[in-house]
C-alpha cells in the first residue's frame, strides 16, 4: 500500500476523479492554484482535511464552495481503492506539498504547478537538471547525434515521450548508457512495460514521470507536462535553434499498453 502524506491525500481529492465512474466535480488548474493562495499556500493543505469549513471561512470563499471542497474530501472511500490500485502498478506518488516533490518544479515561477506527480524509477534524477528536449530541435534522423552530444555533457535528457522526435533521443541516450528524464501526458503504464525502458529504470538511470495516474489514457491534450520539461531542465538542446513545442500526435499509432514496442 502507498504512503500517502495529508497533504498529498488532499491534493489527490481535490483535483483528480478516482476512477471511470467518479463524476466529481474536481477543480481545474486554476481553481486549483486561486485555493492554495486563498488558504496560504501549499504548507496549509493538511488543515484542509481536517478543519475544511473553518479554514475556508477564513479565506472569504463561498458557502456553495466550501460544500464543494468538503463533498471532494469525503472520498476517502474511493481514494483509498485508486491507492491501492496505483500501488499495485510500482508508482510513487508525490504531492506538490510533500518534502521529497521536485524542488526544480515547485519553484518555477509563473507556471501551473501539477498537485500531483506519478512516476517510477529514480527520483533523484528530478533534481538533477538536464537538457530540454523538443521536437523542433531535432532534426529528422539526427537522435543519435543529439544523444551523443548530451552524453558528452554527463547530463540528462528531459523530454516527452509522447513526441517522436525527443522520445527518439531519449532511447539513444539511454542506449548508450545516459540518462533521461520521460515525461508524458499519456499512459504512464505502457511506457513503464516497455522493456528497455524498464531497464534504465531498474538501473536507476531513467525516471518517468506524468501529472496523470497510471493507467489513464484519456486522449486529452495536456495541461502541465510541456511546461515540466522546461521546469526541470536547465539547459536548451546544444546546436539548434530552441522553438515552440507543438503537441501533436505522433505519426504513427500507439499501440495498446500491454503490446506498446514503441518501435524499438
Amino acid at each position: 500500500m502507498i504512503e500517502l502524506s495529508v497533504s498529498t491525500q488532499v491534493g489527490l481529492l481535490l483535483t483528480l476523479q478516482l476512477s471511470a465512474r467518479d463524476a466529481s466535480s474536481v477543480l481545474n488548474p486554476d481553481e486549483w492554484r486561486n485555493l492554495c493562495r486563498s488558504i496560504g499556500g501549499v504548507g496549509q493543505l493538511e488543515m484542509l482535511l481536517h478543519q475544511p469549513q473553518e479554514l475556508l471561512a477564513k479565506a472569504g470563499v463561498s458557502d456553495e464552495y466550501i460544500q464543494r471542497i468538503q463533498q471532494l474530501l469525503s472520498r476517502g472511500v474511493g481514494l483509498a481503492i485508486a491507492s491501492e490500485k496505483w500501488s499495485r502498478s510500482g508508482v510513487w506518488i508525490l504531492g506538490v506539498g510533500d518534502p521529497e516533490y521536485p524542488r526544480r518544479v515547485r519553484e518555477s515561477v509563473g507556471e501551473y504547478i501539477p498537485p500531483i506527480l506519478f512516476g517510477y524509477g529514480n527520483r533523484e534524477l528530478l533534481d538533477q537538471g538536464g537538457v530540454a528536449i523538443t521536437d523542433e530541435r531535432v532534426p529528422k534522423g539526427a537522435a543519435k547525434a543529439v544523444a551523443a552530444s548530451i552524453d558528452e555533457k554527463k547530463t540528462a535528457a528531459v523530454g516527452l515521450l509522447d513526441l517522436q522526435g525527443s522520445r527518439d533521443v531519449i532511447v539513444e541516450l539511454l542506449e548508450q548508457g545516459g540518462q533521461a528524464v520521460g515525461i508524458t501526458y499519456k499512459d504512464l503504464l505502457s511506457y513503464g512495460s516497455v522493456e528497455s525502458l524498464r531497464r534504465a529504470i531498474m538501473n536507476g538511470r531513467l525516471v518517468l514521470l506524468s501529472s496523470r495516474p497510471p493507467g489513464e489514457s484519456t486522449g486529452a491534450p495536456p495541461i502541465y507536462e510541456p511546461a515540466m520539461v522546461r521546469m526541470i531542465a536547465d539547459d536548451e538542446l546544444p546546436g539548434y535553434s530552441p522553438g515552440v513545442t507543438q503537441y501533436e500526435e505522433p505519426t504513427e499509432k500507439d499501440p495498446p499498453a500491454q503490446q506498446m514496442d514503441l518501435g524499438f
